[in-house]
This record gives C-alpha cells, sequence and structure tokens, in this order.
C-alpha cells in the first residue's frame, strides 16, 4: 500500500460493505430484507428475552437479530471474552473486508486504520455481570470484565483480529456515531494518514437497565396495536416514538487511486460531511433549527453541491413527534422548492432505531440503493402528518431511480447533528 505524501487530492471510496442488521447479515441479506419491505420490530416476549418479565415498562417492542449465531464465527476461547457490541463489530468488519476483496491481501498493515463507534459499548454486558455480581459476589466478576465492556474494545479487537497497525479511534457520539466513524475515516483518507480504513459502529442496547432508561424519558413508542411492527412509523400522523434495536455495519473506506489500481469495484465517494453541537439541550433539537440547517448546509458546501444535486435523502427520522417534523422542516428552509423534487425517506421503521450503530447501517442501506438504483420506502406510513404534506417521503413502497448523491442525515442526543454525502464515482 502505497502513501503518496503530498498529495491534496486525496479521496475516499467505499469499497466494502458489512452489515449485520435485524433485517439480515451481509449485503446480499440486507438487500432482500429492503426488498421484502418487511420490518424486524416484535412485541417484547413474555419469555426468552433479555427484556422478558421487566415489569411496568410502556414500551413493549423492540427488533433484534434471532439467527447471529457466535459459535459460527468464534472458537470458544475467543467467544468467551468477547462482548456481543465486539461480536457484531468483527463480524461487520469482516464481512466488509471479504466484500471489498481484502480480506485475504491486508499488506502494509500500518497503513489501514480503524474508526468505530458505539454510543453504549457494552452495557448490556455490564448489567448483566453486575447482576451476577450482586448474586455471587466477586466471584462472578472475570478479569476479562474490563476489556469487555469499554467503549473502544471494538476498534481494539478489529486490530487484533486483523493484524492492523494504522491509526485507529473511537467515538461515541449517541446516535450520530456511525457517522462520525465514516468521517473521521474519510478524514484519515484526506490527510494520508492511512490508505485503508475500516469504519463502522455497533450497538447492542436491549438490556433491562438501558431500556426502561429510555422508556422513562418518553423517547419509545407506546403502541399497543396491531401489527407490532407498526409501533415504528416516521412521518406518521400518530407516531409516538422509537422502537429500540440491535445491530452494526463496517465499510472498507479506501484511497480512490488504491483502489482503482486494484481494480476494487467502488460503491460510492464521500464527498461531503459535517459535525456540529446545537448547544442546546440533551434531548431536545433548538427550536431555531438554525444548527441543524447550518450541518445540513456544511454537508452540501464540502462536497461542493448544491440542493437540486441531491438525488435521495435518507433522515434521522426516529419517529418521534419533535424529530420528524423539525427535521423536515430544516431540510425544507436549506433545499427550498428543491425538496419537493426530492425523495425523503425514514429506513428505521425496517430496522428499528440502532442508537449508536444507525448511521452506520443507514449508510449502507444508501449504498445498497445507489448500486442497484432503488428507493428504500417509508415502511408504515399510511397517514402522513399533515405538516409534512409537501414532502416526497416514498411511502410504503420503494421506487426505481438512479441515485447520483445521497444525503445520510443522523442527529444524536447531546445535540450532535452529522451528515454525510455519499456521491456516484
Amino acid at each position: 500500500m502505497e502513501h503518496r505524501a503530498g498529495n491534496i487530492e486525496r479521496r475516499a471510496v467505499i469499497t466494502g460493505i458489512g452489515p449485520v442488521t435485524t433485517i439480515g447479515t451481509g449485503k446480499a441479506a440486507l438487500w432482500s430484507g429492503l426488498q421484502g419491505e418487511a420490518s424486524a420490530i416484535r412485541r417484547i416476549p413474555e419469555s426468552g428475552h433479555s427484556l422478558s418479565g421487566v415489569t411496568r415498562l410502556h414500551a413493549r417492542h423492540a427488533a433484534w437479530i434471532d439467527d447471529f449465531a457466535p459459535a459460527a464465527w468464534f472458537p470458544p476461547h475467543k467467544l468467551k471474552r468477547l462482548d456481543r457490541y465486539v461480536q457484531f463489530s468483527l463480524v461487520a468488519s469482516r464481512l466488509a473486508l471479504h466484500d471489498s476483496g481484502l480480506l485475504s491481501d491486508i499488506r502494509l498493515a500500518n497503513r489501514v486504520g480503524i474508526s468505530f463507534g458505539s454510543g453504549l459499548g457494552g452495557i448490556a454486558h455490564a448489567e448483566a455481570r453486575h447482576a451476577a455480581f450482586l448474586e455471587h459476589g466477586i466471584r462472578a466478576v472475570t478479569p476479562a470484565l474490563a476489556f469487555q465492556i469499554w467503549g473502544g474494545s471494538a476498534h481494539s479487537n478489529i486490530a487484533i483480529e486483523f493484524g492492523l497497525q494504522g491509526p485507529a479511534t473511537t467515538n461515541s457520539n449517541s446516535c450520530a456515531s456511525g457517522n462520525v466513524a465514516l468521517i473521521d475515516a474519510a478524514r484519515f483518507i484526506r490527510d494520508g494518514s492511512a490508505d485503508v480504513v475500516i469504519a463502522g459502529a455497533a450497538e447492542c442496547p436491549l438490556a433491562p437497565l438501558t431500556f426502561a432508561a429510555f422508556d422513562h424519558i418518553h423517547t419509545m413508542s407506546r403502541w399497543s396495536g396491531e401489527p407490532p411492527q407498526h409501533a415504528m412509523r416516521p412521518f406518521h400522523r400518530d407516531r409516538d416514538g422509537f422502537v429500540m434495536a440491535e445491530g452494526a455495519a463496517a465499510f472498507v473506506v479506501e484511497e480512490y487511486e488504491h483502489a482503482k489500481k486494484r481494480g476494487a469495484r467502488i460503491y460510492a465517494e464521500i464527498t461531503g460531511w459535517s459535525l456540529t453541537n446545537e448547544a442546546h439541550h440533551m434531548t431536545s433539537p433548538r427550536p431555531d433549527g438554525a444548527p441543524l440547517r447550518a450541518a445540513v448546509q456544511q454537508a452540501l458546501d464540502s462536497a461542493r453541491l448544491r440542493p437540486e444535486h441531491i438525488s435521495y435523502i435518507n433522515t434521522h427520522g426516529s419517529s418521534t413527534p419533535a424529530n420528524d417534523a423539525h427535521e423536515c422542516l430544516q431540510l425544507a428552509r436549506v433545499f427550498g422548492d428543491c425538496i419537493r423534487h426530492v425523495p425523503v425517506s425514514g429506513t428505521k421503521a425496517y430496522t428499528g432505531h440502532t442508537l449508536g450503530a444507525a448511521g452506520a447501517i443507514e449508510a449502507a442501506i444508501c449504498l445498497v440503493a445507489m448500486e442497484q438504483g432503488w428507493l428504500p420506502p417509508t415502511l408504515h406510513l399510511t397517514d402522513v402528518d399533515p405538516a409534512l404534506g409537501g414532502f416526497d417521503l416514498v411511502p410504503l413502497h420503494a421506487r426505481e431511480a438512479k441515485l447520483d448523491h445521497v444525503l445520510s442525515n443522523s442527529f444524536g442526543f447531546g445535540g450532535i447533528d452529522s451528515c454525510v454525502v455519499f456521491s456516484r464515482v
């Protein structure tokens, strides 16, 4: 891998996709799940799940991965040291490397970096071990616990697994963590620190205390009707919150000339991004919307694009009453009349809201959509919020479309606003 020192035109492209999601693991399975237009959201069963039996919860729905078999990916001696979110991170990275054609050919590993994110890290495992500690005392505490649950465990284990010695970083930017991981990867490529970066995010938050905390602040849906999948309905007149989920996605972000030289398939280029903070409130957006508008505009400006160039917007679309309307209003202010002609959808209705992994999973959806010439729909959108009547929200069913430039938004607790632009090469 050659470091082309002094080249200010280094471009960051994506050559590998590795999703581990509630609608499919691996790119082919993700595409199949998207085409099926079915949601992974389910009612929490009365028994057999980590959230079963938790009393006095108002939110009773979640989305989880049933068919993830850790023993198929890891030997027993390694598996016992890996938290579930790290397992997801490693599998997603392996899938991305395989998809890129680099899995068996990572040379000069000091030129391969890692940029990973997770809002909560190994919090579910920490909860489980704490319960065991209370019941059995110090005997229940394993020497590996600290290394299983800390936020940097994913990127460190990825480095060890694949022998990668380049720049490595972890971010914990709440629900924007996936976008931030891609932004940091693009920066590593552009500034010459690396030729290849494994970037992504993972989250496994389905644990009683964590779930109850989000339930307590009224951010999650309290839907009690049928079907269960309709608990999460971005842009719907009666939306009432998100549905918590688990998942991950990883990518191979590569310097363009490096990818071109080896004949790699290029999904898209990361041409623009933004990362700002609203400096207002931990959970509520600033009412005037100025920081969010600035984030969208900065992403367009950094990509050197005008609103009319954008083919599709994948929104944060968290299905909360405040977020969806606020996000769309600010998009309209940036895009002006163009917004009537730009498809806008919310894909969390497929997967549930994976918190820190959401931006990465939505990036995978955007890249597959660009490859397939396909607009992801907003599922369950049977009755649009009247305030959003002027938007093309791609309700219920997908459409064919050529996507040249895609804007993907992720906004997180703490006032974090992040946008990424993917462009066809």
